[in-house]
């Protein structure tokens, strides 16, 4: 019986692929892009090329999974944001069923069901659909990723800036990725959880983006300041890159939702918390790819 991960190359599969393969693991991957795995990874799993909306291709796919780690791709071109998460949701939890997997870890979203807040809100379909199957299943919903900086790198090593359309003074859970996968490959080795259940993901601390400029400019020994945009201008700049006006309409939306109180993504605890601090994070990857530049 095998783990199968989907979106293998992602900020969190690229991290978590080692830990289960480490493990002396079968692992199978569902990729439309094989070759971006990188070969020393490509030659030790076994490989499904596909779209994770197909469902004939994932029901194929994910036969003789014992665990399944999901996560949901967006789309910035969907006309329907809450239709493609729910094509997603559809899709996993048939598969699911049909094949009889007993495990399933779905990377999910910070931000809970009660608040309106666009792809964040699409994804919880998501955990809906598979709440649904007889499957063992955690919804990990993680914090802001620091490797969202990383889209900016060329502003942060030009300009010394970091813009988002998030209050300077709102507390924020960075969290990163090698964090998640830490945590989800624990779930897919052990798998000694039963139910359904929601496990949040905090990051090491709660920082605003001023803070955290201040933590990353010790780290990597340069200043950096926090930007802040409107919301109605970052809509306005995703729209003029192409992105539809439903899809940015989605995407502002998780921005607005960061508006609200910080209460709103749960209660600190030990089991939330993880240890890479924003300083550590600075050091280890974000230095690294300015000093590349």
């Amino acid at each position: 019986m095998s783990i199968t991960v989907a979106v293998p190359t992602g900020n969190i599969g690229k991290f978590l692929l080692p830990k289960l393969l480490g493990s002396g693991q079968e692992v199978t991957v569902l990729t439309r892009s094989p070759q971006k795995l990188d070969p020393s990874i490509r030659e030790r799993v076994i490989i499904k090329q596909g779209a994770l909306e197909d469902e004939n291709f994932i029901l194929e796919a994910t036969k003789g999974t014992k665990a399944l780690y999901w996560l949901n791709p967006g789309n910035k071109k969907t006309e329907d944001v809450h239709g493609w998460y729910k094509l997603y949701g559809k899709s996993v939890s048939n598969a699911v069923q049909k094949n009889g997997i007993e495990f399933v870890v779905n990377i999910s979203t910070i931000i809970p069901e009660v608040v309106e807040a666009g792809v964040a809100d699409g994804i919880v379909h998501v955990e809906e659909y598979l709440n649904q199957t007889d499957a063992n299943v955690v919804h990990l919903r993680p914090g802001f990723f620091l490797e969202n900086l990383l889209t900016q790198i060329s502003d942060l090593k030009s300009k010394g800036t970091i813009t988002f359309p998030i209050p300077a003074d709102r507390e924020v859970a960075f969290i990163a990725t090698s964090d998640i996968a830490d945590v989800a490959a624990d779930y897919l080795l052990h798998r000694n959880w039963k139910g359904k259940k929601i496990h949040i993901l905090h990051g090491a601390e709660d920082l605003t983006f001023e803070a955290a400029a201040k933590r990353l400019s010790d780290a990597v020994g340069s200043t950096l300041k926090y930007n802040y945009i409107p919301l109605e201008n970052f809509y306005e700049d995703l729209v003029s890159k192409g992105v539809t006006k439903a899809a940015a309409e989605g995407y502002t939306d998780i921005y607005r939702s960061m508006h609200l109180p910080r209460e709103v993504e749960g209660i600190r605890s030990s089991e939330t918390t993880t240890p890479t601090t924003v300083e550590l994070w600075g050091k280890r990857v974000l230095k690294p790819k300015l000093d590349s530049l």
